[in-house]
């Protein structure tokens, strides 16, 4: 296991713990360092299965490692998740969804609802009762329990958050964020929301890994689905409605790995997730996740 370079500390408790649960030495490697370390993991002729968290652009150079290696490799990349709110959609419940689909770990995950498609008839309802949510949210420890946002994980990752934000406004999009007094120590963003984002504004279409969240509307169930798949992502999306026929439209239509229905971020270790298109290949979790590192002789 190789943890990213900002975020190494995790890892090595977890390496404590091993040791502590007793599993042999050598069961388990942990391995710190930059890119190159992770390049050279990845090339050396011990590991012949690759399996990966992280961005697109490392990925494909893990594929081509693997490639190279004739090593088993799956791949769990970015993406531009789409959280779907009809206008019969429990209201109250959704705007939690939205706060806790792209605003839970500073939007440092994944599969972030980050776009955020809300039918024409609630807009208005919509938008005011997350803004108002949005104002509630504590910034500051993470220790603290009190607290709803932590800090951004590396100052490298604030910039990019920061110059996306620029790009929002230079494309026309009004920002939103919680108004509240920073702490002075550590990379801090406040959550933002955009508002009259189009389909190829870059904050629609290209991953931020931040707590910012672009918000469009739509009036039918095969614009939303247009407007959705129109994203070079896949992994995950989010259905809000009190309808079982348009939940099954849905994710029939959606060209995403996971679709949530009137709820968003719920896992089940005993089910598989994983996404498509450039959010990668391969499912982590349930006998799914357990194939990729099984061989079948015969």
């Amino acid at each position: 296991m190789k943890p990213a370079e900002t975020t190494p500390l995790t890892a090595l408790k977890l390496a404590e713990i091993i040791q502590e649960a007793g599993l042999p030495p050598g069961v388990v490697n942990i391995i710190t360092g930059a890119g190159s370390t992770g390049a050279e993991m990845c090339a050396h002729p011990i590991p012949n299965k690759l399996a990966f968290t992280g961005s697109t652009e490392v990925g494909k150079l893990i594929y081509k490692a693997a490639l190279e290696g004739n090593k088993k490799v799956t791949l769990e990349l970015g993406g531009k998740a789409a959280n779907i709110i009809f206008d019969d959609a429990p209201i109250e419940a959704a705007v939690e969804g939205i706060i806790n689909g792209i605003y839970f770990n500073q939007g440092h995950v994944c599969c972030a609802g980050s776009r955020l498609f809300v039918q024409e008839t609630v807009y208005e309802e919509v938008l005011a009762k997350l803004k108002k949510r949005m104002d509630t949210l504590i910034i500051g420890d993470p220790m603290d329990k009190n607290t709803d946002i932590g800090a951004i994980n590396s100052k490298d990752q604030l910039q990019t958050i920061e110059r996306y934000l620029k790009i929002g406004k230079e494309e026309g999009a009004e920002i939103y964020q919680l108004k509240c007094k920073l702490p002075k120590k550590g990379n801090w963003c406040p959550p933002t929301l955009f508002t009259n984002v189009a389909q190829s504004n870059r904050i629609a279409q290209e991953e931020i890994f931040g707590p910012v969240l672009a918000i469009q509307t739509f009036r039918t169930i095969e614009e939303v689905i247009d407007k959705a798949n129109n994203t070079p992502y896949g992994l995950s999306a989010g259905v809000w409605t009190d309808k079982g026929s348009k939940i099954f439209q849905l994710t029939k239509g959606l060209k995403a790995g996971v679709v949530w229905a009137n709820t968003y971020n719920k896992f089940d270790p005993t089910s598989p997730f994983g996404g498509n298109k450039e959010s990668g290949f391969g499912r982590e979790g349930g006998i799914h996740g357990l194939e990729a590192y099984l061989k079948f002789e015969g």
